[in-house]
């Protein structure tokens, strides 16, 4: 955990967000900790995206060309969702088993689409197989979305749609059933989503009515809910018979008791309106949410709070779909390089500069101490009979200094013939002495070594600080470098007293 700590200070990982894009709203949703940053901004039509993007970049930082890290979250019309199974016994080549899998099963031309795979289950059919949700998306709409963000200054590190954004939020209530019927209203239609095993299994969005013009009327509404209802439990009994679709879950912002009504008249279905507590946690454990706020969101923010705990995910955990282009991924690994040298560029500035001036702090001091020294030492050779008690002096010096060279080399010698012994007891067999480096013994100890493993390094550096003769033990990570052979180089400074 220190070594991930200390990581983290070093290259630090951004704050990512969610942001949905919707027929007729752009929302943001940001957490930091235990506390939100929200923003939306209406969309009339696509044609003013940009301007809605520059807008709402306006209200989350006042500063245009910082760039916002965002998981995208693009309506459910624009992807499409399909699962198969892989036998457990294609594991070694599952990457690529699942991506030719993926190109059997697109509805398309598979060079036009962006296309990603997550494991979503297990069944116990010939020798056991994995359940794999396929997604697609047409490659032209991503990447007009992607670039309209990149030249608002939002970086974008994965794409999903609303359906699994969705579906993540539903897992991440303590009461979430790991089978149940999603139903989600909004401007742009109904959808309908199977989730099984706390994952997103199917997608069914159906659009409103174009004779009805957003204005649907309540006959219309009963008739649609009731047929693609009937539709989605059909598909569900033909492929997956052993689940029971007994709960349904509402994410609406209007007529739920309308909407719960039709259901509970035409299916044997429990109809359940989603209010969000005051703490959200994965069945898996990579996110969670806590914020008193919870409960007071309403239903048209569940899905981009969903993009948002992906946010919270580190990206090296990510597994999960994205329909995003390698240059997408490219680009925001670049942002994060970028972001730390200019980091580590500012810090080493502000140390320089505090150097600096601690460099003329010191010369002014000795200018000043030397000017002192030289004026009494003008006065001090002026004395009558100076010159003979200087040359005494100097002799009594000279001698002296050479018998206490004398006593120190003598006490060295089985002073550091100890010090070495107590060295390689505590390194043993996995460390080999390269270098020690004994100046005084006022001064660190510089040890240089050879190790086997960086665990060795590790244990070494313990065994030390176990030690009361090892004082003041000072080793830094970046001191190791790998050697020939698999060994590694190291480099530790300390302090022995008896």
């Amino acid at each position: 955990m220190k070594i991930k700590k200390i990581l983290n200070i070093l290259n630090p990982q951004p704050q990512i967000g969610g942001l949905e894009i919707s027929d007729s709203e752009l929302r943001f949703f940001l957490v930091k900790g235990k506390s939100f940053v929200l923003a939306s901004v209406k969309l009339p039509d696509k044609n003013n995206l940009k301007t809605a993007l520059f807008k709402l970049h306006s209200q989350i930082v006042s500063k245009l060309k910082k760039k916002i890290y965002v998981v995208l979250s693009i309506p459910d019309v624009n992807a499409y969702v399909q699962v198969f199974n892989l036998p457990m016994m294609a594991a070694e080549n599952f990457d690529e088993a699942a991506k030719l899998n993926l190109q059997m099963i697109t509805p398309t031309d598979f060079s036009g689409v962006y296309a990603d795979w997550q494991k979503v289950g297990e069944v116990k059919i010939d020798g056991g197989q994995f359940e794999i949700l396929g997604a697609f998306a047409q490659r032209q709409i991503i990447d007009e979305f992607v670039e309209c963000l990149k030249e608002t200054n939002f970086v974008v590190t994965a794409v999903e749609f609303s359906s699994l954004a969705a579906s993540r939020l539903i897992s991440g209530l303590k009461n979430a059933s790991e089978t149940c019927l999603l139903l989600r209203l909004d401007a742009g239609g109904l959808s309908f989503s199977l989730i099984k095993n706390y994952n997103l299994y199917f997608n069914h969005f159906v659009p409103w009515p174009v004779s009805e013009e957003r204005q649907i009327s309540m006959d219309a509404l009963k008739d649609l809910i009731i047929r693609e209802t009937q539709k989605v439990l059909n598909f569900s009994n033909k492929h997956w018979p052993e689940a029971v679709f007994n709960n349904m879950l509402l994410i609406a912002p209007a007529l739920e008791e309308k909407i719960s009504q039709i259901i509970a008249e035409n299916f044997s279905l429990s109809v359940q309106k989603i209010t969000l507590p005051p703490e959200l946690i994965s069945p898996d454990g990579q996110w969670s949410i806590v914020n008193s706020r919870l409960p007071s969101l309403t239903s048209d923010w569940f899905s981009v709070l969903g993009s948002a705990a992906r946010g919270l995910i580190p990206r090296a955990k990510d597994i999960i779909i994205s329909l995003a282009g390698t240059g997408t991924e490219e680009e925001f690994r670049q942002h994060r390089t970028i972001n730390f040298i200019k980091i580590w560029r500012n810090a080493v500035l502000t140390s320089l500069f505090f150097v600096l001036i601690a460099f003329i702090a010191i010369d002014a001091f000795l200018v000043k101490t030397v000017n002192s020294l030289n004026n009494q030492t003008a006065n001090f050779i002026n004395q009558p009979g100076q010159e003979v008690f200087n040359k005494i002096q100097e002799e009594a010096k000279n001698f002296n200094a050479k018998i206490e060279l004398a006593l120190q080399a003598k006490s060295q010698v089985s002073d550091q013939t100890l010090l070495l012994e107590k060295i390689k007891n505590l390194a043993g067999q996995d460390i080999a002495i390269d270098r020690i480096f004994i100046q005084s013994p006022d001064l660190p100890i510089l040890f240089n070594g050879l190790a086997v493993s960086e665990k060795a390094i590790i244990d070494f550096k313990t065994a030390l600080e176990k030690s009361s003769e090892f004082k003041e033990i000072n080793f830094q990570l970046s001191s190791i470098a790998s050697a020939s052979g698999g060994l590694f180089n190291f480099s530790i400074t300390f302090k022995y007293h008896q």
